[in-house]
């Protein structure tokens, strides 16, 4: 049997009072509310239920998936989905000996709210995982990139707090990013902490300027015109019925293929990790520590060679002047994978030092309770040695554990 992992991709679901009484009080009215929408059923409103972050296929746990629908009540789903202490007990059972753990921030508002927001968010998620464990349950934080003083002050008051990731982004909002942003990756290497992109999304934050109908965007990842992030934010949600699709996220043809497609290139997540490499960040700042979350592995050889075969072009043709080849800089980028045997088949082409393994708990991806299993099945042919950093020390490492 598998030994306790740790495990780099597990999921909150934040039970109703997540957010309760954690916003000042001139920001009451875009407090974020649990609700029953008439239309979209039980979910999440922050201006009062206008739109409507519905429960869903997120919140799966353990259940049958013939029965995974798109709107689900408390009462309909695990326990261990939105309770802290059932969430080290669901890991007892999975073998899961540490976790690191996502959610959805709130981003529906001008700059100061934003900034109120994540700091809502980050005390509300640190002390929902130290009310289970904090020394087994590692939060990511999220940072407000509104301005550079605003998102350096709440990364540095995180960091004292005592969290080890944040969701990668930088105050430019430029496509890449920029000298300008070089005093805030300085506090991040000054911090200690590691950043993180789930999906290889990157946080957006800031909305768009008065008359303006757009936003900078990074290639591969939203624009931020409701300051919605990709993975880590409550953007607006569309009227679903409105759209003829009710039901998206119980199980359509469309949501296969949508995500078969995205987790075939990583979550689309290689046009976003291309730019963040191009844009000379790796070189300026050495230390900087980079983990990729359910972004799956196969993919990686491929676009090393393809950046070094366009660099190796096309140095020389204005474009950015690197120290070393792109590839270089991505075999030192951590990366996880859930479902997936090809990425550990090719697990020495990719760098087993920097490999590691999440299960996706509660979402539709999770194997439990049965992780571990599955684990001994997919890294089958591995070594003791490769088991040991894929399962455990490249995440200790990975986040100072």
């Amino acid at each position: 049997m598998i030994p306790k992992y740790f495990d780099t991709d597990q999921h909150i679901t934040q039970p109703p009072d997540f957010w309760t009484g954690r916003f000042a009080k001139k920001f009451a009215d875009k407090e974020p509310r649990f609700i029953n929408h008439e239309k979209f059923g039980p979910g999440w409103t922050w201006d009062g239920g206008k739109t409507v972050r519905p429960m869903g296929v997120e919140s799966v746990g353990s259940e049958d998936p013939r029965k995974i629908g798109n709107f689900k009540q408390f009462e309909e789903i695990d326990p261990g989905c939105y309770d802290p202490k059932k969430r080290i007990e669901v890991m007892d059972i999975d073998g899961a000996q540490a976790c690191l753990l996502f959610g959805n921030g709130a981003t529906a508002g001008d700059e100061e709210w934003q900034i109120a927001a994540c700091q809502a968010y980050n005390d509300a998620v640190y002390d929902w995982s130290a009310a289970g464990d904090i020394k087994r349950i590692v939060p990511r934080a999220l940072i407000p990139y509104v301005t550079l003083p605003a998102a350096t002050a709440e990364l540095q008051r995180v960091a004292k707090k005592g969290f080890k990731h944040f969701q990668i982004g930088w105050p430019s909002l430029d496509p890449m990013p920029t000298k300008a942003d070089d005093p805030f990756f300085a506090a991040v290497v000054d911090s200690g902490m590691t950043m993180t992109a789930h999906g290889m999304s990157v946080q957006r934050m800031r909305p768009p300027a008065a008359g303006r109908t757009d936003a900078p965007t990074r290639p591969g990842a939203p624009a931020p015109a409701s300051a919605a992030t990709m993975e880590g934010g409550m953007g607006k949600m569309p009227d679903l019925k409105q759209k003829g699709m009710g039901q998206i996220g119980s199980g359509t043809s469309a949501t296969q293929e949508l995500v078969a497609a995205l987790r075939g290139n990583g979550l689309g997540s290689t046009p976003a990790l291309a730019a963040w490499i191009f844009s000379g960040m790796m070189d300026r700042y050495p230390k900087l520590r980079l983990s990729l979350i359910e972004t799956s592995l196969g993919w990686l050889p491929y676009l090393g060679e393809q950046m070094d075969a366009v660099y190796l072009n096309q140095r020389w043709s204005g474009g950015v002047q690197l120290n070393r080849l792109p590839s270089e800089y991505l075999n030192e980028t951590y990366c996880s994978f859930d479902r997936e045997w090809m990425g550990v088949k090719y697990r020495k082409e990719i760098g087993v030092d920097r490999i590691t393994f999440g299960s996706d708990y509660p979402h539709i991806g999770s194997f439990y309770p049965h992780t571990r299993f599955y684990i001994e099945l997919v890294m089958q042919g591995c070594t003791e040695q490769e088991m040991e950093k894929i399962l455990w020390s490249n995440a200790a490492r990975a986040y100072n554990m």
